[in-house]
């Protein structure tokens, strides 16, 4: 802490003075209503840039596919995503400032990229603990509609026998717009829309397909197994990295018990040297 800049640690003060002194100053005239009018002037202008295709839309549908509204809520918007990752990456260099110049701009890149790298964690996990329910799916669907149930009537049944929540919730969301009567096609692509699986794209591919032409039975079957491999080979990932950690509890315990005969044996010679 001594060895820091002195330059830094008065930048980052004065920063941190800055912020508090804007943020009381809005808090002073109608918190609420400031705060709120700045948050949706800037929310109107990442709108409007999203409708030129630009950054705002781009990143709406990436939380959306990475589950952002299911793991945080659908208050997790662009502009608030945004936010959250500017204020972290100035935490993490107002901490850092107290070391060096690097520290600063280490902690601040790391904690702006963490809810990024967050947010690919617990859709990479949902990914994988959803691979037993879509193969479920699969083979429910390919039965009923091979027993002539309507496609739409077999989607609104699809939830029952999911218990992955992120999934759950996506499917009774379908069955509740097809109950509604909403246009099927609308409603597989908002489905599609709330995943970043390939196999999920492939479902919707594939039931859009049977709509059409109603020769899409086989490939439900064919990606049905597909998902099964998938299946074996995150289980056997999984295997194998359970495999690593038991081994390598079992090497500290055998090097804590080589440690604990050591110190025995080693005591017990300086012992016996000085009782000579």
């Amino acid at each position: 802490m001594d060895g820091a800049n002195p330059g830094i640690r008065i930048a980052a003060v004065v920063s941190a003075v800055f912020m508090f002194g804007l943020v009381f100053g809005v808090a002073r005239k109608r918190p609420e209503r400031k705060i709120l009018s700045a948050y949706m002037e800037l929310r109107g202008y990442l709108a409007d840039r999203a409708r030129k295709g630009d950054w705002y839309g781009r990143t709406s549908i990436w939380l959306r596919k990475k589950g952002a509204d299911f793991h945080f809520g659908l208050w997790m918007e662009p502009a608030v995503w945004l936010v959250i990752r500017i204020i972290l990456a100035l935490i993490g260099f107002f901490t850092g400032s107290f070391w060096s110049l690097w520290s600063s701009v280490l902690c601040a890149v790391i904690l702006y990229w963490l809810p990024y790298i967050l947010l690919l964690y617990l859709n990479n996990r949902d990914n994988e603990q959803m691979l037993p329910e879509i193969q479920l799916i699969y083979h429910a669907l390919e039965i009923q509609i091979r027993a002539g149930v309507y496609v739409a009537d077999a989607l609104t049944e699809c939830y029952a026998g999911v218990q992955e929540r992120r999934l759950r919730q996506a499917l009774l969301d379908l069955a509740g717009a097809l109950t509604m009567k909403a246009d099927i096609y609308d409603a597989m692509d908002q489905f599609q829309q709330k995943f970043d699986n390939r196999y999920i794209d492939a479902l919707c591919i594939t039931i859009l397909q049977t709509l059409e032409s109603g020769q899409a039975l086989e490939l439900l079957g064919d990606i049905a197994e597909q998902v099964k491999d998938m299946e074996v080979a995150v289980l056997s990932r999984r295997k194998g990295a359970l495999d690593r950690s038991i081994t390598f509890y079992q090497l500290g315990i055998l090097a804590a018990m080589l440690g604990i005969v050591l110190y025995a044996c080693v005591t017990q010679m300086f012992t016996a040297a000085l009782s000579f």
